[in-house]
């Protein structure tokens, strides 16, 4: 979560964020990062009156991305998920998708997560050892019926306080973010212009580079059902 003078930006994990948050932390007045993968209800009130930010991503495709990234980096969620490494991309997606279905399996899941993780994030801590920014408290009160993904795009955009929530589209990124700042009055400077027109992608995955064909008909549908919402809230579609 980084504060500038004119917005707060949201980092959503697999959605582009390293390159935004180098973007935002160079380039913008006032950006002050609070808390790496924060939420908006963590947000100090001081700064509640400034419109929000974030981006969300296919959901189909945030799963090739987050199974091969997550892999890599033997992320915590992910090891527990996949045992270790075990399981293939169905198999391991299967179980993100089906966390909250109440399934003996998924319980002792969510149970091993909640002990994983840490009860208090404290910003002063190096980002790396609270990725991705998921408490304890948040796996015990895990919902039903929802997907991982979208379960995590509400959680960290949930508050008691309303907000002027904008969200981008990570498929055009640069331009999305370039809207985002105009739509929060944020100066367009050449040095904003420059780098998104010019920098390099950054954090990319070793992935397939169509996430269409890691999909059987039952997975592909499984997404569907589970992240509905968020597939029928940004009009995503699978080829």
């Amino acid at each position: 979560m980084i504060v500038t003078d004119h917005f707060v930006y949201l980092h959503v994990s697999r959605s582009g964020g390293t390159f935004l948050n180098k973007l935002i932390s160079q380039h913008v007045p006032g950006a002050r990062m609070l808390q790496y993968h924060g939420h908006l209800k963590d947000l100090p009130v001081e700064y509640s009156h400034l419109p929000v930010i974030g981006f969300v991503r296919n959901p189909w495709d945030w799963y090739v991305s987050m199974f091969s990234d997550y892999a890599r980096k033997h992320q915590y969620v992910f090891e527990v998920i996949s045992n270790r490494g075990a399981l293939d991309f169905e198999a391991t997606v299967t179980r993100f998708l089906t966390l909250g279905d109440d399934k003996v399996s998924s319980r002792k899941i969510l149970r091993r997560l909640a002990t994983m993780a840490p009860k208090v994030i404290d910003v002063q801590r190096p980002p790396q050892s609270h990725l991705p920014g998921l408490r304890s408290e948040h796996f015990k009160n895990y919902p039903a019926g929802v997907g991982y993904y979208s379960w995590l795009v509400q959680l960290m955009f949930e508050s008691e306080r309303d907000h002027q929530v904008r969200f981008g589209r990570f498929e055009n990124l640069r331009a999305e973010a370039l809207r985002l700042f105009e739509e929060t009055g944020t100066p367009i400077t050449d040095a904003i212009t420059a780098y998104l027109a010019d920098a390099e992608p950054l954090n990319t995955s070793p992935r397939p580079e169509s996430f269409a064909g890691c999909y059987g008909p039952e997975l592909e549908q499984l997404v569907a059902r589970k992240e509905g919402h968020l597939i029928d809230q940004f009009g995503y579609t699978f080829p």
